[in-house]
């Protein structure tokens, strides 16, 4: 029988902790605290799933439903749309105007359409 090693320290001095929600042994190291699970049915997302996932989030589709058809944990996929919301820059290098040119041009759109108001109004008025 092999030894149990914790996955964070390595140290062998571990100890039974109760189960998980599936009943599973969980284990906790008396060396760093870490509980841990040994076999574990966690499983790594492919690069593909991750592809398949960032074309989803791109459509109108919940994350539940993305969840489902993805077959990934809804838990996964919220930490993983934090992380690609992360990644993002800030400013997504746009380069707004300024305040005094965004002012000038709401000026003139506004002088505009009081000009074309006021004629309308002569018009209908004859």
């Amino acid at each position: 029988m092999t030894e149990t090693v914790c996955p964070a320290c390595s140290s062998t001095h571990i100890k039974l902790n109760g189960h998980i929600h599936n009943g599973k042994q969980n284990r906790l190291c008396k060396d760093c605290g870490r509980q841990f699970v040994v076999d574990r049915e966690k499983r790594l997302i492919s690069d593909s799933d991750k592809a398949l996932i960032a074309k989803l989030l791109l459509e109108k589709i919940s994350l539940a439903g993305i969840a489902r058809v993805a077959d990934v944990s809804q838990v996964w996929l919220q930490g993983y749309v934090s992380e690609l919301y992360a990644a993002q820059p800030d400013d997504l290098h746009v380069l707004l105007p300024t305040k005094e040119a965004m002012e000038a041009y709401l000026e003139d759109r506004f002088d505009e359409h009081v000009y074309k108001i006021e004629a309308l109004k002569k018009r209908c008025t004859g």
